[in-house]
């Protein structure tokens, strides 16, 4: 578990919605159901992590932090993804699971929270054997809340049970990666993101 002193000291960026980032799991279903009026049956966050490179003479680069799943995953194996994973019933906020999942998958600790994105919305599905033996399609709802972070410096240390690989991607590189569609968007609204914030910066 997080300790709640660190997550605490975390920095938000203004225009975030801090009462999604401190509710609960449990909270947060209630606060937001999904479009069938019922709860989500999962509730999962997803960080966004930036560097920026550059070359002497060339403008800086945005690039974002990507792991690939391992190949024995059910879902999407060998599949490239941000560090993400559900809240679990014991994260007292979103906040601390979003905190949790970066730490347990990079091993980096979140600085900031900069950003939030626009949700991904989808579903699951699941063959499973009911008590008579039968094959049963199990669907289940899920929303992942996206946020764009900063991390503490140093390298990415993987949990070999759920990633296989990291990498830095800048827009020029997702063609070459195995990534969903979905996923694809919100890696590119990142970048876009990252993009003009330095256009910004340097302007």
């Amino acid at each position: 578990m997080v300790a709640s002193s660190r997550v605490e000291s975390i920095s938000l960026g203004e225009s975030i919605n801090q009462q999604i980032l401190n509710a609960s799991r449990d909270e947060f279903r209630k606060l937001q159901p999904s479009t069938t009026g019922q709860p989500y049956d999962k509730v999962v966050v997803g960080a966004a992590a930036l560097r920026y490179a550059s070359d002497s003479g060339f403008p800086k680069t945005p690039s974002i932090l990507l792991l690939k799943r391992a190949a024995h995953e059910v879902y999407f194996p060998n599949v490239f993804e941000l560090p993400s994973g559900k809240v679990d019933p014991e994260d007292p906020t979103i906040q601390h699971a979003l905190v949790r999942e970066v730490q347990e998958e990079t091993g980096l600790d979140v600085t900031a929270i900069v950003a939030e994105l626009k949700p991904m919305i989808y579903s699951t599905d699941k063959m499973v054997l009911d008590n008579s033996g039968r094959d049963v399609l199990i669907s289940k709802s899920a929303i992942q809340l996206n946020y764009i972070v900063s991390i503490s410096n140093g390298n990415v240390k993987l949990s070999a049970n759920e990633h296989s690989e990291s990498t830095w991607a800048t827009e020029g590189e997702l063609d070459g990666l195995n990534i969903t569609s979905a996923m694809r968007v919100v890696v590119q609204e990142v970048l876009k993101w990252a993009a003009s914030k330095l256009h910004r910066e340097e302007n």
